[in-house]
């Protein structure tokens, strides 16, 4: 045992001295404290090793969770989501920093972290909350499952737990999204209540792809750049395409249809940039592109809209003038997300190296299905 002498401060052994009172009291002090440790140790080892549904607890549970993601989803991630995985497993590596700095957000009223089904000391489920951007919602997302312990009623027991936890926190809806071609998920959450509201259609243009200008014929209508008086316009673009009751479950934000410096000015600080180009007619935009210039790996964004009086021959012009903006996108992916997917803009998609990803459906749960099973 090494410390420091209070007088000479130097430092020395202490079986080499005869021990004084000061020091007897810090062999003391040290015993206790050693207790302690292996009691908290032997507690946080009975706690890990307990089986079945427990509330997902961050400082013991991030990075079990995270690995878990990596294996029920790693080969269907889309390039996004591999990003955002990548920054989990960054975020997990803080450790115990990691607890210091989320406690206090899951125990606010804001936040519902959701729950952990535990085997053997193991974490193989895992179904993860938020409250929703609209007053009243939450989201259940994450929803996985190891491989190995699928099939065994866990992913109903974690629904089930979410949407107790909901109930209890006074939740007016909650809402979900499942791909379209899972079937087994999908009837699960048919049976307990979720109702498809809407779908999305999610294409993916790959990085390296060479930029071949095919040139629509000249519109009727010329684009022009968006500015900040065309926000009220743009979003009463988005209300007329996207139905009322799809709305909330898309997250459809005033401040990402709202062009100006100032938004401008957040985008830069983040290390993106946003163009936006719009068509109009009789005052009214009927069309719309937002291309969105993503910082490091994660996949450039571009959004087309186009009202649905018009669909049919505005689409190429939009997706031409926003593939322009992104430098003909050679470089980096891009990704799309249709909210209102039709025909024409899915071909003029694909004229420019698009390809179709997955269909994502949207469900949502009301409380008058509480007492499904």
């Amino acid at each position: 045992m090494v410390f420091l002498q209070q007088a000479g401060d130097t430092l020395s052994c202490g079986w080499m001295k005869r021990p004084s009172a000061g020091r007897f009291l810090a062999f003391w002090h040290l015993g206790l404290l050693r207790e302690a440790l292996m009691r908290v140790g032997a507690m946080l080892l009975r706690r890990g090793a307990q089986s079945g549904l427990r509330p997902f607890d961050p400082y013991r549970d991030f990075r079990s969770v995270v690995e878990l993601i990596a294996v029920a989803f790693g080969d269907k991630l889309t390039p996004a989501g591999q990003a955002s995985l990548a920054e989990m497993r960054r975020i997990a590596r803080w450790g115990p920093l990691l607890g210091w700095l989320y406690w206090p957000r899951w125990n606010s009223v804001a936040a519902a972290p959701g729950f952990v089904w535990v085997e053997e000391g193991r974490v193989v489920g895992n179904a993860s909350l938020r409250r929703a951007a609209e007053r009243g919602g939450f989201f259940i997302g994450n929803v996985a499952v190891h491989p190995d312990w699928q099939e065994r009623g866990i992913a109903g027991q974690l629904m089930k737990a979410s949407l107790g936890e909901i109930d209890a926190r006074g939740g007016r809806w909650a809402g979900l999204e499942v791909r379209a071609d899972n079937q087994i998920a999908r009837r699960l959450y048919e049976r307990l209540g979720f109702q498809e509201i809407g779908r999305t259609v999610q294409m993916l243009r790959p990085a390296g792809l060479p930029w071949v200008r095919n040139l629509p014929p000249p519109p009727p209508l010329l684009p022009r750049r968006g500015h900040r008086r065309d926000g009220a316009r743009l979003i009463e673009l988005v209300r007329s395409i996207v139905s009322q009751a799809h709305r909330p479950l898309l997250e459809l934000r005033r401040r990402d249809y709202q062009p100006g410096l100032e938004r401008t000015l957040d985008l830069w600080f983040e290390g993106r940039r946003e163009f936006w180009w719009v068509l109009e007619e009789n005052k009214v935009i009927c069309g719309a592109a937002r291309a969105l210039r993503e910082r490091g790996h994660r996949p450039d964004r571009l959004e087309i809209l186009v009202a649905l009086g018009h669909s049919g021959y505005l689409e190429s012009v939009l997706v031409q003038q926003g593939m322009v903006s992104l430098h003909g996108g050679s470089k980096k992916m891009i990704e799309t997300v249709l909210m209102a997917p039709t025909k024409p803009l899915i071909d003029a998609l694909k004229g420019y190296g698009f390809q179709k990803r997955r269909v994502l459906v949207q469900m949502r749960r009301s409380p008058s299905h509480s007492g499904a099973s």
